[in-house]
């Protein structure tokens, strides 16, 4: 069998006494593309924040390829292979476009990467045509429209190698329709040519539905279901949940 590149276990975080997610457990194949779904305030950034780093558990384990990184940093947690993107996208505005997609190379390298500078370059510029940005790579990052930014973050989240699994939290909300399209060209490109395993928190069940062949569902920090959207579209607790009924 092949083992789960994200295996989560009994996963808790509670804030002042109220608990965000409360025992969730998850595990997701290698080189697939993975939907998390449920209402606001189900948990689902919280859980994407745990996987990342920014947050540490309170119970449960997170292991990524069989590694246990529960109690890793973010940066430590990135140099495994775990990109992500944030809802509102974070950028280094005074530097430019190329510059911020460059990071996460440049940050292997201090830690002790051999990758030819040639081949990092050559890796950006091909990820900035992928997100139709590569002619305003020597612009700086603050003049880029909000959906310009979403696709810079993707950019430079796949300049992380090896790359394992990519967390998106709602890259597709707010965008212009063309930039959405140019998002999921993206990933479903990245997931075909690279094996890469996305993980996306959306709203947008038209797109998750064209993207991923398998969706969670979360609800009041409890993970309710899990399978194909044909299967949740049936699923009594699922309806309840959103529709309250």
């Amino acid at each position: 069998m092949t083992r789960p590149v994200l295996e989560i276990e009994g996963l808790s975080k509670s804030f002042g006494g109220v608990a965000a997610i409360d025992r969730v457990s998850l595990a997701l194949e290698p080189g697939r593309i993975y939907g998390l779904i449920g209402p606001n305030g189900s948990g689902k950034t919280t859980t994407v924040n745990l996987l990342s780093g920014l947050y540490r558990a309170d119970a449960g384990e997170i292991r990524l390829r069989g590694e246990r990184i529960d109690r890793l940093r973010p940066h430590e947690i990135t140099a495994r292979g775990v990109a992500r993107t944030f809802q509102t996208p974070k950028l280094f505005g005074s530097m430019t476009v190329l510059e911020n997609v460059l990071l996460p190379a440049l940050a292997e390298l201090g830690r002790g990467g051999d990758r030819p500078m040639s081949e990092i370059r050559e890796r950006a510029r091909r990820l900035l045509e992928l997100v139709t940005l590569d002619g305003q790579r020597q612009a700086l990052a603050r003049e880029l429209s909000g959906g310009q930014s979403m696709l810079l973050q993707i950019a430079r989240g796949l300049m992380v190698h090896p790359i394992h699994l990519f967390l998106m939290d709602e890259p597709f909300a707010g965008v212009h329709p063309t930039i959405k399209d140019t998002i999921m060209e993206a990933i479903l490109r990245m997931n075909l040519e690279e094996s890469v395993t996305f993980l996306i928190v959306s709203h947008e069940m038209a797109t998750l539905r064209r993207l991923c062949a398998r969706v969670s569902v979360m609800h009041e920090g409890h993970l309710i279901a899990e399978g194909s959207f044909e299967e949740i579209a049936n699923h009594a607790v699922v309806v309840e949940a959103y529709l309250g009924r």
